[in-house]
């Protein structure tokens, strides 16, 4: 009497699909499934184990669906290669196309990077680089404009 055996007490556990109760299986010469094998499920079957619902929308599915969305190059440099879906209000479940930008690995990481050492949310879109000869040549037509404006008066 004083090693007898007591079941095991533990909560009872439920299907993540159907909500459908658990309980140990017997296997085809009549044993229980052990205890850690019965603690270890997550599905009352394999049909539940295998169906789509397993509560709720994942993290990658979120991030397949905002990829559908991007465009053929970065938004601020203009490259083609690496490009990622960055998120513009930082929630990766609103996948709606505007809040979507496209963005190469390089200016996604400097984004969230200069955020962060900011202590700052991002709020915006990240505004689209120019290049050296851009704001050069942007001063040089700015120049030539002021000096017409000028010839003019």
């Amino acid at each position: 009497m004083r090693n007898q055996w007591k079941p095991k007490a533990s909560d009872p556990r439920y299907c993540e699909t159907c909500n459908r109760r658990l309980e140990r299986k017997r296997n085809k010469s009549g044993r229980l499934e052990g205890f850690r094998d019965f603690l270890r499920r997550r599905f009352c079957s394999l049909s539940c184990a295998n169906s789509r619902s397993k509560g709720g929308t994942s993290r990658k599915a979120y991030h397949y669906h905002a990829r559908k969305f991007r465009n053929y190059c970065c938004e601020c440099c203009g490259t083609e290669k690496r490009l990622q879906a960055h998120h513009i209000d930082t929630n990766w479940k609103n996948n709606d196309p505007a809040n979507i930008q496209t963005l190469c690995i390089y200016c996604h990481q400097f984004w969230h990077k200069t955020h962060e050492r900011c202590g700052a949310v991002p709020t915006g879109p990240m505004p689209k680089l120019v290049s050296y000869e851009q704001v050069k040549t942007a001063n040089v037509s700015a120049n030539d404009n002021k000096e017409a404006m000028n010839d003019a008066a």
